[in-house]
Formats: C-alpha cells, sequence, structure tokens
C-alpha cells in the first residue's frame, strides 16, 4: 500500500513538471523523499491541485484509455479494421480471455478508478480549499470515476465495484450487477448528478471537466439504462442552456476552436512533438494502423458531407479524415481529441423521444434527426416514418455521425440488441451472441479467485 501510494503522488504531483519533457520518463526521476507523502500533498493547496491535474494525465495521456476505447472497441464492431494481424482477434470477434488488448480494456479504466478513488477520499478530508474548489475537484473525479464504469460495464457486464483506494481489501472483490453500479449510490448516475452539482459554477474551459460535460455523459448513461423520460429531459437541457452549438461547417467541428465540444483531451497538454494534435490522428492516417470498413464507408448518402469532410480515400482504402494533423509538420489550425460533443445530445434526444413515441412536430424524434442531417446536407427525413423507421434512422446517423469517437458503434449494437442481426451477416466475423460481453481477462481471475468467466468463454483455462 506504501508503494502504491508512492507512485500515486509521484504522478499526480510531477505531472505538470515532467510530463511534458516526456511521456516514458514520468516516473525516471529522482524524488527528494518528502515530496511524497499524503500529508504534504493534502495539506498544500498547490500540491492538491496539481494531484488533480494528474487525475487528467493518467485518464487522458498516460494510460491512453479514450484512445484505446476507440482504437479496439471500433474494430470488434464493424467500422474499421486494423493492418496488423495482431489485431485480428478484435477484427474476427475470436477473442479470447488470454488476448493483451482485452486485459487492455480491463486494466486502464480500473487504473484510473483507484486514482479516482483517492483522490475522492483525500479531497473529501482536506480543509486547504474552500468548500467550492474542494466539491469541484471532488466532482471531477466522480465524473472519471463515473465514466470508468460506463466503458466496464457496457464492455464487460458485471464487474468488481472498487470504491476504495485500498487495494489490499478491493482486490478480491466478487463482480457486482452492472445494475446496482449504474442505479445504486455511490455509482455511475450518482456520481455524475454529484458532479453536475459540483461543477455549475465553474468556468473551466472545454478540456477540463465541466457541469456541461457531467450533464452529456448522464444524458448518455439514461440513455443506454433505457430511462427515456430522463435521457431526453438532460439532452435537452444540454442543447438549450450549456451554451455549445452545432457547428455549421464540419470542417472545424474537431478543432480546438469547436463550438460543439463540450469536453476535450488537451493536446497542448501532452508531450511537446503532439503540441496541438491529437496522438489518435496517428492511429486514424498512418496506413499501417486504422482503415474503415467498406461497409461504413458505402453505407453513406452520396450526398452527405461527412463522407467529403471526414472520410480520406487513399485508393484502395479509407481512413478517417476528423483528425488532418498527424506529424508534426502537419499544417492546420490545432485540433484536441473531442469526448463529448453537442451532436450527441441531439441524437440521444432524438431516440429518447422516439421511444416514447414522440416522433413529429418541432419536439420530435425526426426534427432531432434532421438537425444533424441538415448539417450534413441531406434532405431531411418525412414525419411519416413509424418508430422502428425513425429508430433506424438514428441508429444510422450515429453511426455516420460518431464513427470512430469512442465505442458508440459497439455499445450501439449491444444496447439495442442488434448486434445479432449486424455482425452475424459478416462471413468473416465468427460472430456469436455470448461475444456482445467481451471475456474477463485470465489475468485478472488468476489473481482474483472471486471473479467469474463471462459466459461462453469458458474456464481461465481458455
Amino acid at each position: 500500500m506504501k508503494y502504491f501510494n508512492h507512485i500515486f503522488y509521484t504522478t499526480g504531483l510531477l505531472f505538470i513538471l515532467s510530463y511534458t519533457s516526456s511521456c516514458d520518463k514520468l516516473l525516471d526521476v529522482d524524488l527528494p523523499s518528502n515530496i511524497v507523502t499524503r500529508e504534504d500533498v493534502f495539506s498544500d493547496p498547490i500540491n492538491a491541485r496539481t494531484a488533480v491535474n494528474g487525475l487528467y494525465a493518467q485518464n487522458l495521456f498516460d494510460n491512453r484509455m479514450y484512445e484505446y476505447i476507440p482504437l479496439f472497441v471500433s474494430v470488434i464492431a464493424d467500422d474499421a479494421y486494423h493492418t496488423s494481424t495482431s489485431f485480428d482477434p478484435l477484427r474476427y470477434n475470436t477473442y479470447t480471455p488470454t488476448d493483451t488488448y482485452i486485459g487492455y480494456l480491463w486494466q486502464y479504466p480500473y487504473q484510473s478508478l483507484l486514482l479516482c478513488n483517492e483522490l475522492i477520499e483525500q479531497l473529501s478530508a482536506t480543509s486547504v480549499f474552500s468548500e467550492e474548489e474542494q466539491r469541484e475537484h471532488i466532482g471531477e473525479a466522480k465524473y472519471f470515476r463515473a465514466y470508468g464504469y460506463f466503458v466496464l460495464v457496457n464492455l464487460f457486464g458485471d464487474v468488481p465495484w472498487v470504491k476504495s483506494a485500498d487495494i489490499l481489501n478491493t482486490t478480491l472483490q466478487p463482480r457486482e450487477s452492472k445494475e446496482t453500479i449504474i442505479a445504486e449510490p455511490e455509482g455511475i448516475i450518482d456520481d455524475l448528478k454529484y458532479a453536475e452539482t459540483a461543477l455549475a459554477a465553474s468556468e473551466n474551459s472545454h478540456t477540463r471537466v465541466t457541469k456541461a460535460a457531467a450533464s452529456a455523459l448522464l444524458a448518455r448513461t439514461y440513455l443506454y439504462h433505457k430511462e427515456w423520460v430522463n435521457a431526453e429531459a438532460k439532452a435537452d437541457e444540454v442543447i438549450r442552456t450549456s451554451g455549445y452549438e452545432l457547428d455549421p461547417n464540419l470542417d472545424n467541428v474537431f478543432l480546438r476552436t469547436s463550438k460543439e465540444a463540450i469536453f476535450s483531451a488537451s493536446s497542448s497538454a501532452s508531450i511537446p512533438s503532439y503540441v496541438d494534435r491529437t496522438y489518435f490522428a496517428v492511429y486514424c492516417l498512418n496506413a499501417n494502423y486504422l482503415r474503415l470498413t467498406n461497409d461504413l464507408v458505402n453505407s453513406f448518402e452520396e450526398s452527405d458531407l461527412r463522407a467529403k469532410k471526414w472520410l480520406k480515400n487513399e485508393g484502395a482504402y479509407y481512413h478517417s479524415w476528423k483528425y488532418k494533423r498527424n506529424s508534426a509538420s502537419s499544417a492546420g489550425a490545432a485540433e484536441d481529441l473531442v469526448l463529448l460533443r453537442l451532436s450527441e445530445q441531439y441524437l440521444i434526444r432524438a431516440e429518447a423521444r422516439a421511444q416514447q413515441g414522440k416522433l413529429t412536430g418541432a419536439d420530435g424524434a425526426i426534427a432531432d434527426v434532421n438537425a444533424i442531417r441538415d448539417r450534413a446536407g441531406l434532405e431531411a427525413l418525412p414525419e411519416t416514418l413509424s418508430k422502428e423507421e425513425t429508430l433506424h434512422a438514428i441508429e444510422n446517423e450515429r453511426r455516420h455521425e460518431l464513427f470512430l469517437e469512442e465505442g458508440h458503434r459497439w455499445w450501439d449494437l449491444a444496447r439495442t440488441g442488434r448486434i445479432d442481426a449486424v455482425l452475424g451477416a459478416f462471413p468473416d466475423k465468427q460472430w456469436a451472441s455470448y461475444k456482445a460481453l467481451l471475456p474477463v481477462p485470465s489475468e485478472e481471475i488468476d489473481k482474483n479467485q472471486n471473479l467469474t468467466p463471462n459466459p461462453g468463454y469458458g474456464s481461465i483455462a481458455n
């Protein structure tokens, strides 16, 4: 436990000083012994604020969780593939409990969660901040904790619910139900509600967690949890009151100056060679990494501006062209990795309204879909669509609007029950229904005798 705390406080305190020089050397420094204790960090407001900055470093830059999710999860769906055969288990849905990339999708969220829990515990006990600032920083930590569990339950289902930083008492936790982690006190919804309130007066930029970011993730959570009324209300609140707007120019959506980016990972806080450009662009634009499937490319309507602006034709294949700066010599305006943006809120509100039968009129689902289609240069959908036709149209718009952003396509197919029909139709995918939940990594089961495999994956010997 003492070793864990040493690493945590080192990471938090030295992030600003050492991370910009080299992400690989974050811990390779000689440390004065008097700056790594809990008492020193949380008895000084400057050190405590730096520890909070370390939370952003851990989530957005150090373990790259926000980049690895679209990098891996887009591939297990039908939007993209990797050229390297080492990613074939993801591409063909032949993943097993021993696959490295499955392990990453489990390990990185839990690394984040331990830091979140540590900050929540220590910030709750410190007296170095005003009550408002104390709640603000706890709200930031609770946002990241909520997101970590959002990822875990939507990839693995039931998972250990770790709410303490004391790893000696949490290492052997059994799995808790997905429903409990989402809806019970201190769960995802509870944490996001706290963050909303705590960050209400925050004036942080879109590269820090704000009330709008907490509300946007809460709207998404309500949608996934099938709380249609709450999902509609929360998305509507974000659309009407957050101050963000759909950017009419698709070329601007992923720039630092984007009008609709609610929360982004700042590339200016990354390693020097990636200032003003996202590392994720390297995965998208390098011929040896991520390519878009023909199925995705061919699914765009001919006049869709997103196909013209956000796809890059390389002759035999297409890349994502949402981010355009992938090298130090790339020209163009500064880009940040957009994690939450307003267009998703329109599509959340549309789906929630459609599920309630609210299809037509200014406050109907079809109007929301048409707001996104209009920005993409497409004709409006008619108001004669049925509920099922509207839901199918929303699914298509989500695919075309949000491809290679987080794990949207995979999560959409899984949560709507459409995954068997869609992925089962690909002859090169070895699809089976149980694969809608990823396997619990064998390494984790080896370490925790109370963990059980997900159905279909057999014993840990597989």
